[in-house]
């Protein structure tokens, strides 16, 4: 190898490595930021939390990590707690780009906050055609349909998750539809999968206080 090829090859690993530096060093600067960001969410200032998030979220990492994902799913809490919804579905819209489930259920929240359940909706619809898997996006859809009082056609969007083998959250879907039952009040169906779901979950505390209280009607 020539002095030329040596001086590059010198000036380049000297340049990957200055970038891993640099890319370690923004990891760690973001988790600290971060960390003082869920302080200030826990309590309850909205504000402070987002400034925290958002300088967060802007530290340069190599890679996109689960801690990246994290910091914007915080910052977009930070933004919804502070009602500024369209902010807040700009940091969603970045994260369901990354496949990231829970975003269209906080996406479809912030159109509900807004008023426009409609929209909502179809946030979830979306969701569940992208990722029909995920379990949490239809417990929203049937939450955003429970406060229209809209309980029944609610209760066929979890029916229909249920018929999936490969469903995620689904101890989440079951509890769902303990109380979707309740709601119409069918006490006798939510009384049989209360028991269900505590067989399935003995440990779960909630499953085992519906039961005690289903089991008093």
């Amino acid at each position: 190898m020539n002095r030329r090829a040596k001086g590059i090859l010198i000036v380049v690993l000297a340049a990957v490595l200055f970038i891993l530096v640099f890319s370690g060093y923004g990891y760690i600067s973001q988790k600290m930021t971060a960390n003082d960001g869920v302080e200030y969410l826990n309590d309850k200032e909205y504000q402070k939390a987002y400034e925290k998030f958002h300088k967060a979220s802007g530290k340069f990492t190599l890679f996109w990590t689960k801690q990246k994902t994290d910091v914007l799913l915080y910052e977009g809490e930070a933004l919804y707690q502070l009602e500024r919804y369209d902010d807040a579905i700009e940091v969603y819209d970045r994260l369901i780009d990354k496949g990231e489930s829970k975003a269209y259920s906080f996406k479809a929240f912030c159109y509900a906050g807004k008023g426009d359940n409609g929209k909502a909706l179809k946030v979830c619809d979306k969701g569940i055609e992208e990722l029909p898997n995920e379990g949490g996006i239809y417990c929203t859809k049937y939450g955003i349909l429970a406060k229209q009082e809209k309980y029944k056609e609610g209760i066929k969007i979890l029916e229909t998750a249920l018929e999936r083998d490969d469903l995620n959250d689904r101890k989440e879907v079951l509890f769902t539809r303990i109380g979707a039952y309740e709601s119409i009040f069918d006490y006798d169906k939510a009384y049989e999968y209360a028991k269900a779901f505590v067989k399935e979950y003995p440990d779960d505390k909630d499953g085992q206080k519906e039961l005690t209280f289903l089991e008093t009607r």
